[in-house]
């Protein structure tokens, strides 16, 4: 039943955001519960995205109920349905086909708006640090559907992958040793791309990956310290703090006693690498961002942060007379909030992806 679960949630999650109507909300659940059926749940779904909210209130129920419905399957048929490791709305798959990582299996969740696109582009999401992957998905919904996106949105386990050591900085060490590249956490995402293509899930060749807070911090450092070769843009939106383009800060606040050099930087200034900000993520006093004396030289808060990180990297890309493609943007009256900034990136990722 974890797939039912999904999708209502999808459902709830679009009603609380799209419609922030309570009253809404307890009808969807008592008309919904009795159906609860993924494929069904995901026609209505597709139902609210296509009318207004003053018609909703007047036709929710007769809507939900044809939806529950229409082409009724028994439950032989849906028993013997063959089922794809990306279906339609929302899905996931366990993911263990990477040999070095093999004992540490991750839940990847999926969200797919058109089963009928050909070459649909792909986008990665990474989840912050509440290792919310199915959250990230459900913010994802609808800028997917806008724009027609494959969201794919693995599950980092804080078991599996503790701390900030075991997801934000990548798994790249152990303690204070550099541990090898293969089995580092950044090694899931180009095989789990490379997965979905042999299964036939996808038939591009490339992927746009994006990630809000822990998983900003997760993608930044994705992009400098890894060999994406089917990465053609990388979005990181409100990070906590950074990996700094500087030799004489230590690592992980900046290279120093980190396996980078100023040969392996070079190229990395020609990555699409978007720092994304909220304009309203200014706190200096939220409870999660992280107040070392490290991180409080890159800034108060994480706008301040995403600001000097950008402007850092500008001035050592100049000072190695190389080309810089990185770009800054920043989002109005959005503060730290992944379904607050999946709009913006979305849009980005569609430019880009595109062409």
């Amino acid at each position: 039943m974890a797939q039912d679960d999904d999708s209502f949630l999808v459902f709830v999650h679009l009603l609380i955001n799209r419609f922030a109507n309570l009253n809404l909300y307890y009808l969807a659940i008592i008309v919904i519960l009795p159906y609860n059926n993924p494929r069904k749940i995901n026609k209505m779904i597709i139902i609210l995205h296509s009318i207004s909210f003053k018609n909703l209130r007047f036709f929710l129920i007769p809507l939900l109920i044809i939806a529950c419905n229409n082409s009724p399957t028994s439950p032989d048929e849906e028993i013997h349905e063959e089922i794809k490791l990306v279906p339609q709305g929302i899905g996931k798959f366990t993911f263990d086909q990477y040999k070095p990582l093999a004992d540490t299996p991750i839940t990847v969740h999926t969200y797919l708006p058109d089963s009928t696109i050909k070459n649909i582009p792909v986008v990665f999401v990474m989840h912050g640090a509440n290792r919310d992957a199915n959250n990230y998905c459900i913010d994802w919904v609808e800028p997917a559907r806008e724009y027609n996106f494959l969201v794919v949105c693995p599950e980092i386990n804080e078991n599996q992958f503790p701390g900030s050591g075991g997801y934000n900085l990548g798994g790249m060490y152990d303690g204070n040793i550099l541990i090898d590249s293969t089995r580092w956490t950044f090694a899931l995402i180009e095989p789990i791309f490379e997965y979905l293509k042999q299964e036939g899930a996808i038939t591009v060749d490339r992927y746009g990956i994006y990630g809000h807070s822990a998983g900003s911090q997760f993608v930044h450092r994705f992009a400098l310290f890894t060999q994406p070769h089917n990465a053609n843009v990388f979005i990181a939106a409100n990070a906590g703090w950074y990996t700094m383009t500087d030799f004489s800060e230590v690592f992980p606040y900046g290279f120093k006693n980190s396996p980078m050099t100023e040969d392996k930087m070079k190229p990395k200034f020609g990555l699409d690498l978007v720092i994304l900000l909220g304009e309203n993520d200014t706190d200096p006093n939220a409870s999660s961002l992280r107040k070392t004396e490290e991180a409080m030289r890159q800034g108060k808060h994480r706008f301040e942060r995403g600001h000097s990180f950008y402007t850092k990297a500008k001035s050592m890309a100049d000072s190695l007379e190389t080309e810089f493609k990185w770009t800054k943007v920043t989002v109005p009256e959005v503060g730290h909030s992944n379904f607050g900034m999946a709009p913006a990136a979305a849009k980005l990722l569609y430019d880009i992806l595109k062409n």
